[in-house]
């Protein structure tokens, strides 16, 4: 059984897809510069409190000063924020979306709202699939966009295609036209607002299995998200980290200098990829830059290299598989030859959503 968006927009007579004027309508979506209509909301906290917590950091001096310096340097790790509205408005109007879908891809632009956050979301998928259950919920990059993904024949398009499943993504908060100023809290109840949405049988997807596939620093985001989050008994997962690193502290430092890295830590923003592996229940795959010529599984950190952004020593790949308290029971490490921001080659993609499937199975 599928939720009650899926019933009434996603699939049959009703589907968006099928509308008279279908074509012009997803055209009218993608020119918007604002995000559009709220189609799922979900409060993490009474509006009351969060008056009363604002109230509170303005009267608290120091408090308000911590919570505004935690937001500046969100701008610098998330650096997609400081692109303008009218840019990411137009790379959408120019994506070559196929919306003459004949077979192919459909998308609808949506937004979901949580604390008075609204995020600026694109569902993708194939009239042949939207209601087979099974999704792969996207997290970007630090300098990335949705639209990136969907624009052309993007890795993760593809792979979406060779799973046969459908896609939900999105921007984070402050980035594009997602409203707010970036915060980890914020991007951590994003996630966790798409993930329900996905989730809810009754108001929402309804989805029966839930590809998590997260680039860089959206799995740290990922791994936030789902310390809190209860995943549910009936519902199929694997979560996928395609090059991600260890903590953020360490990357910064490695990357610039260790004052940096000191101050991402101080303000909030040290995500801490490493622990939030260890504790996730659910299957994990683990993707990282290592001296291959094809792409493989690793049963220890040897092959693991810099990958032009995260070193090796601030690789989760690396850290993990040399944590011999790591549980590795559900967990894939896979060396890629391709490095950070490379697109992943056909067989690395292949090799990859066999593997998804086959976690799929035994979930």
């Amino acid at each position: 059984m599928t939720g009650n968006y899926t019933q009434n927009f996603l699939v049959g007579g009703n589907a968006f897809y099928n509308r008279p004027n279908f074509i012009q309508e997803t055209k009218n979506d993608l020119a918007r510069n604002e995000a559009g209509n709220v189609v799922y909301k979900r409060d993490t906290e009474h509006k009351i409190i969060r008056i009363a917590k604002y109230v509170f950091s303005i009267i608290i001096f120091p408090v308000g000063i911590y919570n505004v310096i935690h937001a500046i340097v969100g701008k610098f790790v998330l650096p997609a924020s400081f692109t303008s509205l009218a840019d990411v408005t137009n790379n959408r109007m120019e994506t070559d979306l196929e919306i003459k879908f004949s077979g192919g891809w459909v998308y609808k632009r949506i937004a979901l709202e949580f604390d008075g956050y609204k995020i600026d979301a694109m569902i993708m998928g194939k009239p042949a699939t939207l209601n087979n259950g099974k999704w792969v919920l996207g997290s970007n990059g630090n300098g990335e966009f949705y639209e990136d993904k969907i624009s052309g024949p993007s890795d993760f398009k593809r792979i979406v295609s060779n799973l046969e499943g459908n896609a939900i993504l999105f921007n984070y908060p402050g980035v594009g036209a997602s409203t707010g100023m970036p915060s980890r809290q914020a991007m951590e109840k994003a996630y966790q607002t798409m993930l329900h949405f996905l989730e809810d049988q009754n108001d929402g997807i309804g989805a029966k299995q839930i590809i998590g596939y997260a680039h860089s620093i959206g799995g740290a985001s990922q791994g936030d998200a789902l310390r809190s989050h209860e995943l549910k008994k009936n519902i199929k997962y694997v979560f996928v980290n395609s090059r991600t690193f260890s903590d953020l502290e360490t990357t910064i430092s490695t990357i610039f200098c260790s004052p940096m890295g000191f101050l991402a830590k101080v303000f909030g923003w040290n995500m801490d990829s490493v622990q939030s592996s260890k504790n996730l229940k659910a299957a994990e795959i683990i993707l990282q830059s290592a001296s291959v010529n094809d792409c493989e599984e690793l049963q220890d950190s040897s092959k693991i290299i810099n990958d032009g952004v995260i070193y090796k020593e601030a690789s989760l790949g690396k850290v993990l598989l040399d944590d011999p308290e790591t549980p590795r029971k559900n967990k894939v490490f896979i060396g890629v030859p391709e490095l950070h921001n490379d697109q992943l080659s056909f067989k690395s993609r292949d090799f990859i959503v066999e593997r998804i499937n086959e976690l799929l199975k035994t979930a």
